[in-house]
């Protein structure tokens, strides 16, 4: 009975990861262009030690005193840099209370119902699992909802600024016209240029809390021209055209993936789907397969194996634009 149990909890838990690993996407993901990156590092760099301190007083201040003592712990302040990313308005101490008050009382429910400490253990765990697959798919969905909004805000922007408008009421009126997320972060940005913080500041603040390469690539453009001169709403108009070329790009790519995507979805359930059908079928059949220890290895090495290669797949089947 034991054997049963620790499997089908396993079972369960391929399920769960195998299906996140397939279903969060590539598109909407946190920048990882190496160029962009490394010129937005070296832009906030480059400020002086007067101009960081504001910038960290400015973050600990919006939070709680228990917030600003967790984020010490590096697990804790990754926590709670997902949940910014996110857009959610949840605490960080909030959250992990609930968290760890969820997985503890389905931990002792379970213990109460199996008296099995592993499988105790493995719940408690997998709450906060989860909670990370959750917020992972917040942040993807975030932040390709802000990716496809850009390009009507860099040309809001350049109308803005062709009609002799400066750029502060651009970032206004982007806030004012387009819906979250884009319109809360262009908001916030005029509400910092306008109680007086330097535009590098307002826009390194940006990168942060949306880290796409659509928005590295804004940022460059406009820092570039901070930096520099130049014409500015040509050098929009040129970052929207390109932008819009991405998402094309993109769709072409999603709509000739969509056969490799089915099947790597059934490639990846069909043996789940088979066991289904052979317990239903032949109730005894298959219980040789999670009631003896070999049986048990076998299939937890055929689990990780098949974690293993659905992360192939989608990497396969994913590409960076």
């Amino acid at each position: 009975m034991q054997d049963a149990t620790l499997f089908f909890v396993l079972l369960f838990l391929a399920v769960v990861f195998i299906s996140q690993a397939l279903l969060l996407p590539a598109v909407g993901s946190k920048a990882k262009h190496k160029q962009l990156s490394e010129r937005l590092k070296e832009t906030q760099m480059s400020l002086d030690e007067e101009s960081r301190t504001l910038l960290r007083e400015q973050y600990l201040g919006s939070l709680s005193s228990t917030d600003r003592s967790l984020i010490k712990v590096p697990i804790f302040a990754s926590i709670k840099k997902l949940i910014e990313l996110s857009g959610l308005s949840w605490s960080l101490t909030g959250t992990i209370a609930s968290a760890f008050l969820l997985g503890l009382g389905l931990s002792i429910t379970v213990w109460i119902l199996t008296a099995q400490w592993i499988i105790t253990v493995v719940v408690f765990f997998t709450v906060w699992v989860l909670l990370y697959f959750y917020l992972q798919k917040k942040v993807s969905d975030r932040l390709h909802a802000f990716e496809e909004q850009l390009p009507d805000a860099l040309d809001i922007m350049r109308r803005m600024l062709q009609a002799g408008q400066p750029i502060t009421q651009a970032f206004n009126e982007v806030g004012e016209e387009l819906p979250d997320p884009i319109g809360v972060e262009f908001k916030n940005t005029f509400n910092l240029l306008n109680y007086g913080y330097d535009m590098r500041l307002a826009i390194m603040q940006m990168a942060e809390r949306t880290p796409t390469v659509s928005m590295l690539a804004f940022s460059s453009a406009v820092l570039l021209q901070k930096e520099t001169g130049g014409n500015l709403s040509e050098n929009l108009d040129k970052v929207s055209k390109v932008l819009r070329s991405r998402f094309k790009l993109q769709r072409k790519i999603k709509t000739l993936s969509a056969e490799s995507r089915l099947s790597a979805w059934i490639l990846v359930l069909s043996p789940f789907v088979m066991f289904g059908i052979m317990v239903f079928m032949h109730p005894g059949y298959m219980d040789p397969l999670y009631q003896t220890a070999s049986g048990i290895k076998l299939i937890s090495i055929g689990i990780v194996c098949l974690f293993f290669g659905s992360i192939w797949i989608r990497n396969i089947i994913n590409f960076e634009v």
